[in-house]
């Protein structure tokens, strides 16, 4: 089959029932950003690409797709939602409240390599807010999280966290030069995916050596048993010894503390599961403070929601400094993981229309239309028959494979009387009813629409 009339590399198409579930989730996600204070807003899926390239990391930029304009402005899709998110604020600062709270769920584009989980075109959602230096925020963010996966009934994933601020103390600590700094924590941050050997590889590709990669690992190195917070005590002493700038070791101390407050708090809010993973970076390089990662721990998909405070970010746009943090949400590994747990999840799925109105000539159409009319605008989802000489049995069958629940069959019978008739394709009951009585019999109420 030709290319061309293929998806592009890294996108795909969706069936209608492939969408019940992609809309259920998204749905899901959106109602709880809503339930949690967020508003949404919207921004442009292109951005001049020194924008999106300003503080997103080498890795990063290499991955943004580009192109030039009729009047050669280089500009990039969008790869993610922060960095636009810092040009918005610094846009439009004075008309929003503070603290802003703003939610985001659409597509975003990197041109990398694609398997399970990774696509070059994908949704996430996105939860921040801009406004608070307080930790209170993430414990926010992560109770929103764990409320959001329990609504979509994720039981079997992990969260962990790390402090930027931690991360470059140990840096320093274990000699590496500010300005290899970028370069060691872009290996370290893959050390899942290319080991202790990989790391040590990119380490020695950018000039670092083996020695200070086992330097690094040491600091971070502790006894079995213990639990997460004596760990960052032990940290801390270890780093108050090592690092001999005053700057640099206060503010690895802060993050210390940062990660302590968190963990301290986290029990009162039912997320004593979360724990802290010394090696976790995160690639962005607008990070400063606490990161966190939520992975699957049944399904092999790395991790599906990510974020962290980044309280530079929206300096950068010609805004000043505001405390901020945010996470983002796979939107697509979510849904992924969802097909991998339950591969009949999709066709399980019903639709949204409940009601498909059939009338039996063109004398009961009018009635017909008004029926829907009536059905709709109570909330009711129902979809009226097309054909202009309506077959009942293919109908029936078109609903059936709809996985629509009832059938409504309008005659003569039914106009004279000013009722309808409805058919239950899950017993294959009929009744013979006014309009309101379905309504009621069958509770077809907005909230049964799913």
């Amino acid at each position: 089959m030709s290319n061309l009339i293929q998806p592009p590399k890294g996108t795909r198409d969706f069936l209608p029932q492939e969408m019940a579930l992609r809309r259920n989730v998204m749905d899901t996600i959106r109602e709880c950003f809503i339930l949690y204070g967020f508003v949404e807003i919207d921004s442009p899926v292109f951005e001049y690409f020194e924008l999106l390239s300003r503080k997103c990391g080498e890795e990063i930029e290499k991955e943004i797709y580009t192109f030039e304009d009729k009047a050669k402005r280089k500009l990039g899709l969008r790869f993610e939602f922060t960095s636009p998110l810092g040009r918005y604020y610094a846009t439009n600062r004075e008309k929003l409240t503070k603290p802003f709270k703003r939610y985001m769920i659409g597509k975003v584009y990197r041109y990398e390599n694609t398997q399970m989980g990774r696509y070059r075109e994908f949704y996430q959602a996105d939860a921040d807010i801009i406004g608070s230096y307080d930790m209170s925020v993430e414990l926010e963010l992560l109770d929103l999280a764990v409320f959001i996966l329990a609504k979509l009934r994720f039981n079997d994933y992990e969260i962990i966290i790390n402090d930027r601020k931690i991360l470059d103390g140990i840096i320093n600590a274990a000699g590496i030069e500010e300005t290899k700094k970028g370069a060691a924590l872009r290996a370290i941050d893959k050390i899942a995916k290319i080991g202790k050997d990989g790391v040590i590889k990119e380490f020695q590709k950018n000039g670092i050596g083996r020695g200070k990669y086992n330097s690094f690992i040491k600091i971070v190195s502790f006894n079995k048993g213990l639990d997460d917070k004596k760990k960052l005590l032990i940290l801390k002493e270890r780093l108050n010894e090592a690092i001999k700038d005053e700057l640099i070791r206060n503010k690895a101390v802060e993050g210390i503390e940062e990660l302590l407050y968190i963990l301290k708090n986290i029990g009162a809010i039912g997320l004593n599961f979360i724990k802290y993973d010394p090696l976790l970076v995160r690639g962005l390089g607008y990070y400063t403070g606490p990161v966190f990662e939520i992975k699957s721990k049944d399904v092999s998909i790395g991790s599906f929601a990510a974020g962290g405070r980044y309280d530079n970010l929206v300096e950068l746009y010609g805004a000043r400094p505001e405390g901020a943090c945010g996470i983002s949400f796979g939107v697509e590994r979510m849904i992924d993981i969802v097909m991998q747990r339950d591969e009949k999840a999709v066709k399980s799925l019903p639709l949204s229309i409940k009601l498909y109105i059939v009338y039996l000539s063109e004398n009961e159409r009018l009635y017909a239309y008004k029926v829907a009319k009536t059905l709709r605008l109570k909330g009711i989802g129902a979809e009226l028959c097309v054909s202009g000489k309506p077959d009942i049995g293919k109908e029936i069958k078109y609903a059936d494979k709809k996985k629509i629940k009832y059938v409504v069959i309008i005659g003569e019978k039914e106009v004279n009387e000013n009722k309808l008739t409805l058919k239950n394709l899950h017993t294959r009951e009929e009744k013979f009813l006014t309009l309101e009585e379905a309504i009621t019999q069958t509770a077809l109420k907005f909230e049964d629409r799913m």
